[in-house]
């Protein structure tokens, strides 16, 4: 019976052996996916720039059994995952524009909403207390403010920055849809969490945005993947924001992708001292937007702050003396609760009810045991 054109774009990205720019010499000579599987052995020598390497396996039959491509697709399908390729109206428009567009994405969750202002939230591995903090309120607060955050799912402002827009998601279910999601870019198979810590995360976004790679099931995690999909991190954002990086980082390199896409860029400053802060102060210095609150970034967008009151149902003006002494001692750095009573002159009884009733109305968050920070 034969393959379709679009069955035949899957067998093509989900070769992990056969990468974009071997896709696209491909494209040129034969001009349709289902041409590249069938092509004889003879043209797929007359490709120009092609390696040896990659003409000897699409020589392969093994390589194009279709009973194992008719499987391999099954398999997606039943674990839960969706493919999207350049063919599909479906594809990503913003990815369309990019050097080195994907040919194809595996995900799971839906794709990005066209309509939906989205902010790539990306740092250092290794961060800081304040760098941690950072994301996941900065994260939250633009969810909050119905603006999508994508990252790339590693250790560090990634994570939290995922974490930062689940836990705010979550805490509004009646408007789950109106506030923002948040989508993780894989630099592995789509089926693969790396690193394994943050497998709670990466079940939760199925559900409150998605996850994303250009890679299909059981692709291992490699060093320069991970690079590679910074592109696709930049590509589908809006703007990057940078918190916290190096000055020789993969946060820079999506920067560097952001910009050659021509897209905004924004930096949160740290101590001039900090070789963490390097990196933000770099790009400051080179016209990056300097990132004192959300609202910087939300501006750009058309999106006001009011949002942020609305969902809370109650301004600081409402607060009483006592809830606007503890609001006041906290900010974006977690404060221990023994600090909190000692500062605000409470006891450790009224300063616990306070922060209770401060996080249930949303104007505080809690960072770990006893420790808190500030929601503006």
């Amino acid at each position: 019976m034969g393959l379709t054109e679009r069955e035949c774009w899957f067998w093509m990205c989900s070769r992990p052996w056969l990468g974009v720019r071997s896709i696209d010499k491909l494209l040129g000579y034969f001009k349709t996916a289902k041409n590249i599987y069938y092509g004889r052995n003879s043209q797929y020598t007359e490709v120009k720039g092609l390696s040896e390497n990659i003409r000897k396996r699409l020589e392969q039959c093994v390589e194009k059994d279709e009973t194992l491509l008719r499987r391999d697709m099954s398999r997606l399908e039943k674990s839960g995952g969706h493919f999207v390729c350049r063919i599909d109206r479906e594809y990503p428009e913003k990815l369309r524009h990019i050097y080195d567009a994907p040919a194809g994405l595996f995900y799971y969750g839906h794709l990005p909403e066209k309509k939906r202002p989205m902010i790539a939230v990306v740092g250092a591995r290794e961060a800081s207390g304040y760098g941690l903090a950072s994301a996941r309120y900065f994260a939250g607060a633009l969810a909050e403010m119905g603006i999508d955050v994508i990252s790339g799912l590693a250790r560090g402002v990634d994570g939290e920055a995922h974490r930062g827009v689940l836990e705010n998601s979550w805490s509004l279910p009646e408007n789950v849809f109106e506030a923002g999601q948040t989508w993780g870019i894989l630099g592995c198979g789509l089926n693969i969490c790396y690193p394994r810590e943050n497998y709670s995360l990466f079940e939760q976004m199925k559900v409150r945005g998605g996850i994303l790679s250009e890679y299909g099931l059981d692709v291992k995690p490699e060093p320069w993947r991970f690079p590679m999909r910074n592109r696709i991190i930049s590509g589908l954002a809006d703007g990057i924001f940078v918190i916290e990086a190096r000055e020789r980082s993969g946060a820079l390199i999506t920067a560097e992708a952001g910009l050659e896409q021509g897209k905004n860029i924004y930096a949160l400053p740290g101590r001039f001292n900090d070789a963490l802060s390097q990196g933000c102060h770099q790009l400051i210095q080179s016209g990056a937007k300097l990132v004192f609150k959300p609202e910087d970034i939300a501006e750009d967008y058309d999106i006001s702050s009011n949002c942020l009151k609305s969902r809370h149902g109650k301004t600081k003006l409402a607060l009483d003396n006592s809830e606007q002494l503890v609001y006041a001692s906290l900010s974006l750095s977690p404060k221990d609760v023994d600090a909190i009573s000692a500062e605000c002159g409470l006891t450790l009884s009224e300063t616990w009810k306070i922060l209770l009733n401060l996080e249930l109305e949303g104007w505080i968050r809690p960072m770990g045991k006893n420790l808190y920070i500030r929601r503006i």
